[in-house]
């Protein structure tokens, strides 16, 4: 299996072809730029915070085409915060070749795990409180986005996106099928 090391936590790494996956996964190539993204990480200072937040993932499955996150068939990156597991939609992983905003997207999700942790173990309840823990995620995102080295570009798209509440609520709901009976970044019944 591979992995990556990631400030001395090895990661696993898996693929997964979900269901109606049409484009192949170039493996060798996502597991380069995976380490390629921890050597970046792994290059930085960090605070406690960060590096506890880093170090939350237990395991990435990159993926094509609809998967299950923890109840949920999704098409798009998801994390299965209980299991600590990062499900990183391939294409999108390789379409953007930058390890800065490949580890600044890792530690957004990571920092869903803390809130799920520093919560009780417990899911955001409602689409309210999701909106808020994804504000909370971003926050912190563009804080490591500049240690990271992502452009002024790059951290005002974050910023532009953590300001607009109608955008942050429609990706919640973008590429989730909300028939299963719960989630994880996206909504979980208690």
């Amino acid at each position: 299996m591979d992995s990556i090391t990631i400030l001395g936590k090895v990661v696993p790494i898996e693929f997964l072809v979900g269901e109606g996956a049409v484009l192949p996964m170039d493996e060798k190539d996502i597991v380069a730029g995976a380490d390629e993204m921890a050597g970046l990480i792994n290059s930085r200072e960090w605070t406690d915070e960060q590096a506890r937040a880093f170090t939350a993932m237990n395991k990435i499955v990159f993926f094509e085409g609809k998967v299950d996150c923890d109840g949920h068939m999704i098409d798009r990156p998801g994390c299965d915060q209980d299991d600590a597991i990062f499900y990183w939609e391939a294409n999108e992983f390789t379409a953007n070749r930058d390890a800065d905003v490949r580890a600044n997207t890792y530690f957004h999700d990571c920092w869903h795990v803390i809130q799920f942790r520093d919560s009780g173990n417990t899911y955001a309840r409602g689409e309210d409180e999701m909106a808020a823990r994804e504000v909370d995620a971003i926050n912190h995102q563009i804080e490591v986005g500049r240690i990271l080295g992502n452009d002024a570009r790059e951290i005002a798209f974050l910023e532009n996106f953590r300001d607009d509440q109608s955008r942050i609520r429609e990706r919640l709901r973008e590429g989730v099928d909300k028939a299963g009976p719960h989630s994880t970044t996206f909504l979980k019944k208690n």
